[in-house]
């Protein structure tokens, strides 16, 4: 057997992931039923490898059949801005938590990058009340590029927030986070 890789570049801005089944593999490795997940769980979950089998298996080339295979993604670039999509599952259930910083260092997720640290600033996030996406409140947070604080927007009122870990990072559940890239 001689296995060869194939590589598919594309840009993006924006990553989709899984909270469900990153619960799911963060309680399976720790071997305990686990409802929470930080964003960096969600980056080691992203970049697994994944042996591609079955139903999902993967057409070969060389042997012009589908075969098992290894899929792996890595991030190769860092886009300016950053968007990560928390897909909830079926229905988009809100019962995982997910903690998630202000500054995040993606740095050990892109290894093809010019500095070892990849920082990226946090400036708004669509947060969810409710049981499910089909029932519930969407309310936005966002912080002002002018004075730096942060906003609530929620309709028609729109707020100063006094605490970020308190009334952002622990109100409702995110749905989306946006980041932008920090230095040169």
């Amino acid at each position: 057997y001689n296995p060869f890789y194939t590589y598919n570049f594309q840009i993006f801005n924006f990553i989709i992931f899984p909270l469900e089944e990153i619960r799911k593999m963060k309680s399976s490795i720790n071997n305990y039923y686990c409802n929470e997940v930080n964003i960096f769980d969600c980056f080691e979950y992203y970049q697994r490898n994944e042996l591609m089998q079955g139903d999902n298996s993967m057409w070969c080339k060389v042997c012009k059949q589908n075969s098992p295979a290894n899929y792996l993604t890595k991030l190769y670039s860092s886009p300016y801005y950053l968007i990560l999509i928390l897909n909830r599952g079926k229905g988009n259930i809100y019962n995982v938590k997910l903690h998630f910083q202000e500054i995040i260092d993606i740095g050990k997720y892109v290894p093809m990058k010019q500095n070892p640290n990849l920082f990226y600033q946090l400036y708004a996030i669509v947060t969810h009340l409710g049981p499910s996406s089909m029932s519930g409140h969407f309310i936005a947070f966002c912080r002002s590029p002018i004075d730096n604080n942060w906003y609530k927007y929620n309709d028609s009122q729109v707020n100063l927030i006094g605490n970020f870990y308190n009334d952002v990072h622990e109100f409702g559940c995110p749905y989306i986070l946006f980041y932008e890239r920090q230095g040169s």
